[in-house]
């Protein structure tokens, strides 16, 4: 019996220490959180690039400086020619010094200093004397970090510039007033400029406020500035198509007309605008895209109570359409709007900004196979199917939301970028998304949803907003004593 319970109290020690080396659990670690916040703005930087330069000269002073100079010129190229660029870094430092002082740890500091930066880590790796070369002149070869200013990745994009709109005449009527053509010009080129950069597709180049870039340039160039903004000369990137246009008309023309009976005028008011354009290729001179864009103002019928009409509203609606249409031609020819996402009939598409406007109804289209010509086997673009239409209900910077409507297609069988926007539905009522109301007591189940859906497919079919007809009001009691 004793031994019986030795066992036992032994069994349960080791039971119990069996349980005192087990590890609590660990408690699950908790998600990195993920920083979702802007970027900041990328407007290029100026780093530093290893070179490695040879240059010659009657001294070993020389034949150093002459190597700075040309890893420099290797470095940013164009940027630095000039007659004063060893003054503007300090390469003249290296004149008067003999072999051994060029090969000190305290003359990289000195060419650094001297630079401004723009040269660092400079080392002499071999100088050969004339003796060796079987001449008359020293030779340097060279290390050294030279500072490099890199742009933006947005450079990468398409870069664009917008010319001058030109017009046949200096004034343009609109209504009971005349405007300056230049301003006119001046407000749709900044406002087309405005539009593509908005689409985030291209990197649009600015014509018009050279004189102050070339003041904050001259600052650099003139030593206000430290010497490593130097790099910064000579950056400017030149473009790859060029868009202009030509308005031959854009007025809002006034008529009256006297009446026989009376000493009154009969006035009436019309105009349009039409405008005419090209994507020009730069390095070759291309002509790649050429068409011609028209719009129509409303009209005012003949009245004898004209009192004049708001011009400045009639000429920003028609430069607004122009805008638009310009836009919207520039990107069907190169980045055309597609869908980038799709969950059912909501859709999420490839560009925001002013490409597409909220509240329009626009066309869709389903891409299929590629055609080419049998000829000179040039591609044609692919087949295109009506397909749907889309409403857009949010537009952000750089893409837009909506839902498709009237589907025709089967969307699961369209690859990605399957589905392109095309033209926009004008004149056509958009019946905005709203919950299904509970039917009112008495009303059979799925009255209610059958008629809205009935005026939605009225609007959508006819471009008409169609009224649902009021339930008649129910008949007064017999006994009401109001009646």
């Amino acid at each position: 019996m004793r031994q019986l319970l030795c066992v036992t109290a032994v069994a349960a020690a080791a039971l119990l220490a069996a349980c005192g080396k087990q590890e609590p659990e660990k408690a699950p670690a908790a998600p990195a959180a993920t920083n979702v916040a802007a970027p900041v703005p990328d407007a290029g930087k100026v780093g530093n690039v290893a070179a490695t330069a040879q240059g010659f000269g009657s001294t070993a002073g020389e034949a150093v400086a002459e190597a700075m100079k040309l890893a420099l010129l290797q470095v940013n190229g164009a940027a630095l020619q000039s007659a004063s660029v060893s003054a503007k870094y300090g390469l003249d430092v290296s004149l008067d010094q003999d072999a051994a002082s060029l090969r000190a740890n305290a003359f990289a500091e000195v060419v650094a200093q001297r630079s401004g930066g723009v040269i660092q880590n400079f080392k002499l790796v071999e100088l050969q004397e004339p003796s060796v070369l079987g001449g008359k002149r020293y030779k340097a070869t060279i290390e050294a970090q030279i500072a490099k200013f890199t742009p933006s990745a947005e450079m990468q994009k398409l870069k664009v510039v917008i010319g001058q709109i030109r017009f046949d005449g200096p004034s343009l009527p609109m209504g009971d007033r005349t405007v300056s053509s230049a301003e006119v010009g001046a407000t749709i080129r900044q406002r087309i400029s405005d539009a593509l950069v908005q689409t985030g597709r291209f990197a649009v180049l600015d014509r018009e406020f050279s004189a102050d870039i070339e003041g904050e340039l001259d600052m650099i160039k003139t030593g206000q500035a430290p010497s490593a903004e130097l790099a910064k000369l000579s950056q400017a990137a030149s473009a790859d198509i060029i868009w202009s246009g030509r308005v031959s008309s854009l007025a809002y023309n006034r008529h009256a007309r006297q009446l026989k009976t009376s000493d009154r005028e009969l006035v009436s008011y019309s105009g349009g605008w039409a405008l005419t354009e090209k994507l020009v290729n730069v390095a070759t001179r291309q002509v790649m895209a050429s068409d011609s864009l028209r719009g129509q103002a409303p009209s005012v019928a003949p009245t004898t109570l004209s009192a004049g009409v708001d011009s400045h509203k009639i000429l920003e609606d028609m430069t607004t359409d122009m805008v638009n249409q310009v836009v919207t031609s520039v990107l069907r020819r190169t980045f055309p709007v597609t869908v980038v996402s799709r969950d059912g009939t909501n859709v999420v598409l490839s560009q925001g900004g002013q490409a597409l406007k909220e509240g329009s109804r626009y066309q869709m289209v389903a891409m299929g196979a590629e055609m080419k010509d049998p000829q000179t086997g040039q591609s044609l673009g692919r087949v295109e199917q009506p397909c749907c239409e889309l409403v857009i209900e949010r537009v952000t910077p750089n893409l837009s939301y909506g839902r498709l409507e009237n589907v025709r297609s089967n969307l699961e069988q369209l690859p990605v970028g399957g589905l392109q926007l095309r033209d926009e539905l004008k004149n056509v009522a958009v019946a905005k998304a709203q919950p299904t109301a509970a039917p009112a007591a008495g009303e059979p189940q799925g009255t209610a949803p059958q008629a809205a859906a009935a005026v939605v497919g009225a609007a959508a079919s006819t471009g008409k907003v169609v009224q649902p007809r009021p339930a008649p009001a129910a008949a007064p009691a017999k006994n009401d004593d109001k009646w």
